[in-house]
Order: structure tokens, then C-alpha cells, then sequence
């Protein structure tokens, strides 16, 4: 016979459960808080809503047209799902059944997104999370303080409809941004900082035309700061010396921190890799991940292995990968857009004409 918690979920739902493992784990919990749930049509996604939000099918939507774009700029390789190399994590980790596993193959699995009425709530949706997965734990006393968040494994994000002292917050600028994140950490594995803030800006800026959403900011955010980031960028190259953009200036970009000039950085870079290098942004996220898994190995006993603990790609091999993937010139290419905008002209090819 089923519970009387079970039983509210189900009549709380809003569509059919996409992966009824994501969907059973949350079930409880979003019985016990009065939270429905709300799934994209291909069933990449699944949304935790409060009931009394209204017009859920319109958050639906952002999500929706957020996961578009990020096809749009980064489709699916052809072929079948790449598995990673197993074991990847100690043996010890717990994990749900299915939903957020280790072993989960490349650009599968559910993604579910929080939406949650208050920090209380968020907070607590983090709790539920530590009882399952054990490297959540020293992270979620400091996570339970920030407005939002995006976790790799499982594929979780969340933020709050309002946060007290926050005016220039808005959730559906935080859905679709983090929607974006999510949608690339699932088909392309963990990437760089810069480069997953600037997809997310990216998608965050087409689908919405301004840019609210700033992970780690602290403090008061200017009006202007909502146009993207194109007026930054082209008076700092503008003053600065003839020196082009450098990847150390891009991996700057760190998680916990904010700072503005970075963050036009990475929007602006992968924004010039879009518009002008358009088929090269999904080789280069694949072959980022790719160099990630391969160099932040450490032995773990016998033949096992694990990923060394906030591992990064250092900014040299990063710069190998966007040399060899996009163009040996292209932090150049990308300063000289920074200034010119609609002006710039792409560099002849070697050895036409």
C-alpha cells in the first residue's frame, strides 16, 4: 500500500517522472515540504517546484529553452555515451541506487534543479543530499550559507525564489543559468572555471538578454552590470598595452570568489569561440575534460584510482588544448573582437589565397 507521503507527491506531480530513481529519491522529501515536481519534455531535467508557485509550466520553459541553446552551442558527440574508467572514487562513497552514481556515463542521467520558496528549505535540500553522498558533508556546513549551487555528482542544482538583502536577485535568471551548467557538466564532464561561468552567461544572455546571475558575489551589483559584459571588455583592451588576452588571466577565474574583469573574460571568450569558432566549442569542452580525468589521477591502492581532491587543468595545459582545438592565435583573435565588436575580420586560413 502506498504512504500517504507518497501518495501527496504523486498528486503534486505536474508530469511523468523522467528517471523514476531521481524521482524516488526526492519523493519524501518533497511530499513532507509541499513541492511538486516538473520534468522537460526529453527528460533531462527534473524540477522541484513549491506548489503555490504559480505558472510552473512557464519555469519550465526557461529550463527548456536554456537546454536548447546549450545544444545549439555544444551538441552531443555521435556515437553512444562515453562511461568512464571505473573505480573512480573510493569504494567506501555512498550512493542512492542509480541516481547520482560514479559510473555514470557521459551525457546521461537525470539533472534535477531546486526551486526552492526560501533559504530554509534550500538548506535543508542540501541535509538531504549529505545523508547520501558522503563528500557533500564538510562542504554543505559552508554550502547551506550561499543562495545557490551546482553539484557534478549528483546532477544537482538549487537556489531560493528570494534571498533576504539580495534586491537584484532573480530566479529565473538563476534556473536558466544553472540549468546551462548543468546540461554541460552532464554531457561534458567538470571544466574550468571560466569556462563553465561563461557558458552559463552565455545561454543566461540569449535566452534572457541581461545577465543577473553572479556566482560568489558579495554585495551591490550595478545596473549597467545586467547588459553583458561588451562595454568592460572593450575599454580594458581598449587602455590596456597591446597585449593580448592570456590564460593566465583566465584561469584566475576561481571557485568561492568574483571578481568583475575575470568574469567578462570568460563570458567574452567563449562567446568569441561561439560566434566565430562555432564548431570547435564541443571538441574543445570534450578534450578539456578529457585532459582533467587523465592528469588529476592519483593512485588509490592496487590498480584503483581517484581524482585528486578541487584538481584543476593548469593554465599551460590548458592553453595546449585551445591551441591544438580552436586556434594556436586564438586569445588574440579573441582580444582584437573584444575592441572591434562587429568590425573584426577573421584571419585568413594559412595558405589560401
Amino acid at each position: 500500500m502506498a504512504t500517504s507521503a507518497g501518495l501527496l507527491a504523486i498528486a503534486l506531480s505536474i508530469a511523468e517522472p523522467p528517471a523514476q530513481d531521481a524521482r524516488s529519491y526526492w519523493n519524501e522529501w518533497a511530499a513532507a515540504r509541499k513541492y511538486r515536481f516538473a520534468a522537460t519534455k526529453d527528460e533531462r531535467v527534473l524540477l522541484l517546484l513549491p506548489v503555490e508557485r504559480r505558472h510552473p509550466e512557464r519555469t519550465l520553459d526557461l529550463v527548456e529553452r536554456a537546454l536548447a541553446r546549450v545544444d545549439a552551442l555544444a551538441p552531443a558527440a555521435s556515437g553512444p555515451p562515453v562511461a568512464p574508467p571505473a573505480p573512480a572514487l573510493p569504494a567506501a562513497t555512498k550512493v542512492p541506487a542509480a541516481w547520482g552514481a560514479s559510473d555514470r556515463a557521459l551525457d546521461e542521467g537525470t539533472i534535477v534543479i531546486g526551486l526552492f520558496r526560501d533559504p530554509g528549505d534550500y538548506s535543508e535540500a542540501l541535509l538531504h543530499l549529505a545523508k547520501s553522498f558522503d563528500y557533500l558533508k564538510t562542504w554543505v556546513e559552508q554550502g547551506r550559507d550561499d543562495p545557490g549551487c551546482i553539484l557534478e555528482r549528483p546532477l544537482f542544482g538549487a537556489c531560493a525564489e528570494s534571498v533576504p538583502g539580495m534586491e537584484e536577485w532573480s530566479p529565473d535568471h538563476e534556473l536558466v543559468h544553472r540549468a546551462a551548467q548543468l546540461a554541460m557538466l552532464r554531457r561534458f564532464g567538470q571544466q574550468p572555471v571560466w569556462v563553465a561561468l561563461g557558458l552559463g552567461w552565455n545561454v543566461e544572455f540569449d535566452v534572457l538578454r541581461s545577465i543577473y546571475c553572479f556566482p560568489w558575489r558579495r554585495g551591490f551589483v550595478g545596473v549597467g552590470e545586467h547588459g553583458g559584459f561588451e562595454g568592460l571588455l572593450r575599454r580594458a583592451f581598449t587602455t590596456r598595452p597591446k597585449q593580448p588576452l592570456t590564460i593566465e588571466e583566465l584561469a584566475a577565474c576561481r571557485r568561492g570568489s568574483f571578481e568583475p574583469e575575470q568574469a567578462a573574460f570568460a563570458w567574452g571568450t567563449i562567446r568569441f569561440v561561439a560566434e566565430h569558432h562555432p564548431a570547435a566549442l564541443a571538441p574543445l569542452l570534450r578534450e578539456l575534460h578529457e585532459r582533467r580525468e587523465t592528469l588529476g589521477r592519483v593512485p588509490a591502492g592496487g590498480r584503483n584510482w581517484v581524482m585528486a581532491a578541487d584538481f584543476e587543468l593548469s593554465a599551460a595545459e590548458q592553453k595546449l588544448v585551445l591551441d591544438r582545438i580552436v586556434a594556436p592565435d586564438l586569445l588574440a583573435q579573441a582580444s582584437a573582437w573584444f575592441v572591434l565588436g562587429k568590425r573584426w575580420r577573421k584571419p585568413a586560413a594559412r595558405g589560401s589565397g
